[in-house]
This record gives structure tokens, C-alpha cells and sequence, in this order.
């Protein structure tokens, strides 16, 4: 299996739709009955999550780098503030879908494990795949949708546009639109950021725990963590749709 090779990743969650801005109505409802994960083998669970990753961070940046495009001077900004705070709705959306999906293939992963005819040792083993490919390099990956791809909006608006347009405009609108635009840019970092490590906390917990339980060869407890994952997960997709 390849456990550490989690591929380099292209996944375009609902499409890109409008080049200038992210809608929150491209976003396709989830289904909240069932864990949606059609994989028959750990590599491909391992690729999966690898590309979904990559490719949330792609659309991501996609959509950034052509609402920079439109926005390029201050006020263009003014006039469209309402898009860099939809982008900022936008982005965190698509942050919690990934940490459901990353989630749901965590507990795929593990659900192929437990249900194959093997020893404990060896699904104790294989279950170390969770930890290396989805909570280390798929979790860590995930870390740069907060570190890159919205820390970068910093450099195009609180610290460009806006501050570009310090000798050009009354002071008090300028310092209020600066206050503004950095208060909507920290706390939209600031939640994608508590996505990400409850995301990683909860696969982390999750693993050890089943883990642990194979470990005893306790298969009514395992099973019962795998139930209480699964249940929490669903009950995620459900808050996410409403």
C-alpha cells in the first residue's frame, strides 16, 4: 500500500462557476444518510483523499487569484467588498466539507480494515494508513488553505489595495475600510483554522482508539467506536445542509 505516497492532488469540489467570485449556491448538498466514499481498496481511500485536498486548495486559489484580477485598485475594492467577503464565506464552506470528507475517509478506511479476513496484528497495522496518509499528509496539506491560500489575501487587499490608497482618500474612511478588511481576513483565517485542527484532532482520536481496541482484540468495542465516528460524521453532513 502506498501509505506515505499520497499523491499530488486535482480535485475541483462543485466546479468553478464564475471566474470574479465563489457562490455559496454552487456548493451541492450533501447526503447526509450515508458515508459517500465508493472505494474497494486502501490505495485508492489513500488517493482519493490525497486529490480531494490538492484540489479544494486548486478551486480555492482559482477563484482568489481572479477576484484579484478584478479588484485592482481601491476603489474597485469599495465597490465589490461584498465578493471578497462572499469568497471569505466561500472558502470556509468549502474548508468544512473537506474536514467532513476527510473524515468519511477515515472511517471508510478503517471499515475496509475491520470487515477483511485477517489477523489482529495485521489490521492493527494497516490501520497505521490513517494516521500516516489522511491525518498527516492529507491533514497537513489541508493546513495551507489556512497558511497560503487565504493568508495571501492579506497581500492583495489590507496590505495592497487598500493601504496602496493611504494618500489618496479622506483618513477616516481609509483607516475604517483597512480595520475592516483585516478583521474580515483574521476571522475567516481564524475559522478554517479551528476547521482544520478539529478536523486532524478527531482523525487523530478516532484511529488510536480503534486502534487500541484491535490491539485487545476487542471487536465489540471497536465496533462501537467505529458507530460513534460514523454517527458523528452523519450528524455533521446534517448541520452542513441546513
Amino acid at each position: 500500500m502506498k501509505r506515505l505516497m499520497c499523491l499530488s492532488l486535482c480535485f475541483i469540489l462543485c466546479g468553478c462557476g464564475n471566474a470574479s467570485v465563489s457562490q455559496n449556491a454552487e456548493v451541492k448538498k450533501v447526503n447526509v444518510n450515508v458515508i459517500e466514499v465508493s472505494a474497494s481498496s486502501l490505495d485508492e481511500i489513500e488517493e482519493m483523499a490525497s486529490k480531494d485536498v490538492e484540489d479544494t486548495k486548486e478551486k480555492l486559489e482559482s477563484e482568489r487569484d481572479a477576484l484579484s484580477e478584478e479588484l485592482t485598485d481601491y476603489n474597485l475594492y469599495i465597490k465589490n467588498v461584498d465578493k471578497v467577503k462572499a469568497y471569505y464565506d466561500d472558502a470556509l464552506k468549502q474548508t468544512e466539507l473537506l474536514s467532513i470528507r476527510l473524515r468519511e475517509y477515515a472511517y471508510k478506511y478503517a471499515e475496509l480494515i475491520i470487515n477483511e479476513d485477517a489477523s489482529y496484528k495485521v489490521k492493527y497495522k494497516d490501520l497505521s494508513g490513517i494516521y500516516e496518509c489522511i491525518y498527516e499528509d492529507a491533514g497537513e496539506a489541508m493546513y495551507d488553505i489556512y497558511d497560503k491560500t487565504l493568508k495571501d489575501m492579506y497581500d492583495m487587499y489590507y496590505d495592497g489595495v487598500i493601504k496602496d490608497a493611504y494618500d489618496e482618500i479622506d483618513y477616516d474612511e481609509w483607516y475604517d475600510v483597512h480595520s475592516d478588511a483585516y478583521d474580515d481576513w483574521y476571522d475567516a483565517r481564524s475559522d478554517v483554522y479551528d476547521i482544520w485542527y478539529d478536523t486532524r484532532s478527531d482523525i487523530y482520536d478516532f484511529q488510536y482508539d480503534l486502534r487500541s481496541e484491535v490491539y485487545d482484540h476487542d471487536d465489540e468495542r471497536a465496533q462501537k467506536k467505529m458507530d460513534k465516528f460514523k454517527k458523528s460524521i452523519l450528524r455533521m453532513k446534517e448541520d452542513v445542509n441546513d
